[in-house]
C-alpha cells in the first residue's frame, strides 16, 4: 500500500501503541492528528515527529468526553479534509479481584476502553463514510479480548465488549454499502507502560488510598503479575509491523502472537462443545 499523503488519527498517541503508531505512520509518509490526555507528552511526540518533517496536528482531551471527542474530529477533518485509517486506540488497565475492585476502577475502565471506543465511531465514522472513497478504522483491543484470565478481569471484559463491538460495526459497514472497513487489533502483550496505566486515572476515579483491598498482598501480586507480563512482551516496531500486515490483508482480527492460537482454540472449542445435540 502508498501511505503517502493518507490521513492518520490515533488516539492515545502519547505513549506505547499510540506513540510507535504515530512514528511509523510518519515513516511511511503520513499526515497526522494525534490525541491523548497526556498533554506533555503528547506535546513532546508531536515536536519529535514535526523534527522530520512530518505534518502533525495534536489535541489533548478525554477520550471519555464526547464533545471533546467530537472536537478532535470536528478540528481533524478541518484541517485535513479526510480520514484514511482511524487508530481508535485509547485504553487503560487495571487490575484486582472482581468483588473487591472498586466501582471506580470499573467505570475507569468501562469509560475509556469501550465508551471511548463508541465516541471515536460516533465522532468519526459518518465523516468516513461521507468520503466514499476506502478507509479503515482500527479499534484496539487486546487478546484479553479473546481469551481470559484471572489477573484483570475489568481490562478482559472491556476488551471483549471492544471485539465485539468491532465485529458488529465491520457488519453494519458492510450492510449499508459503505467504503469503510472495521478492523479490531488483538495484540499480546507489548513492551508499553500499560502496567502504569494508574498515571492517567482523573482524579475522580482515583481510589480510596485507605482502602484495604488496594494495600492487600492479592493486589499487590495482580499488580506485579501484570507489569511483568507488559514487561515480557515483544518490541512496539514489531507489533506496529504486525498491525500494518494485517491492515493490507484486509483483515478483521488482527492479531500479533501465533503462540496463542491453542489458548484461542480451548476457548471456543469449549463454546462449541457446549452446544446442545
Amino acid at each position: 500500500m502508498d501511505y503517502t499523503g493518507k490521513v492518520a488519527v490515533i488516539t492515545g498517541a502519547a505513549n506505547g501503541i499510540g506513540r510507535e503508531l504515530a512514528r511509523q505512520c510518519a515513516i511511511k509518509g503520513m499526515k497526522l492528528s494525534i490525541g491523548d490526555i497526556d498533554a506533555a507528552n503528547l506535546a513532546e511526540i508531536e515536536k519529535d515527529l514535526k523534527s522530520t518533517g512530518a505534518e502533525v496536528i495534536s489535541s489533548s482531551f478525554d477520550v471519555r468526553k464526547f464533545d471533546e471527542f467530537d472536537a478532535f474530529a470536528k478540528k481533524t477533518i478541518e484541517h485535513y479534509g479526510a480520514v484514511d485509517l482511524f487508530f481508535n486506540n485509547a485504553g487503560v488497565a487495571v487490575v484486582g479481584t472482581i468483588w473487591s475492585m472498586s466501582e471506580e476502577d470499573w467505570k475507569w475502565g468501562l469509560e475509556v476502553n469501550v465508551m471511548g471506543l463508541f465516541h471515536g465511531v460516533k465522532a468519526f465514522i459518518p465523516f468516513m463514510i461521507s468520503q466514499d472513497k476506502d478507509c479503515r478504522i482500527i479499534n484496539t483491543a487486546s487478546i484479553g479480548g479473546l481469551i481470559t484470565s484471572p489477573n484483570s478481569p475489568n481490562y478482559i471484559a472491556t476488551k471483549h465488549a471492544a471485539v465485539a463491538l468491532t465485529e458488529v460495526l465491520a457488519r453494519q459497514l458492510q450492510d449499508q454499502e459503505t467504503k469503510v472497513k472495521a478492523s479490531v487489533y488483538c495484540p499480546g502483550f507489548i513492551v508499553t507502560n500499560l502496567h502504569n496505566s494508574e498515571l492517567h486515572r482523573p482524579q475522580e476515579l482515583k481510589n480510596d488510598p485507605n482502602d484495604a483491598y488496594y494495600n492487600s498482598p492479592d493486589f499487590a501480586a495482580k499488580t506485579q503479575r501484570m507489569a511483568e507480563q507488559v514487561l515480557g512482551g515483544i518490541q512496539l516496531p514489531e507489533a506496529i509491523n504486525r498491525l500494518f500486515k494485517g491492515i493490507e490483508a484486509d483483515k478483521l482480527h488482527i492479531l500479533t502472537h501465533p503462540e496463542y492460537r491453542p489458548l484461542i482454540e480451548a476457548r471456543f472449542k469449549s463454546i462449541l462443545d457446549a452446544i446442545p445435540e
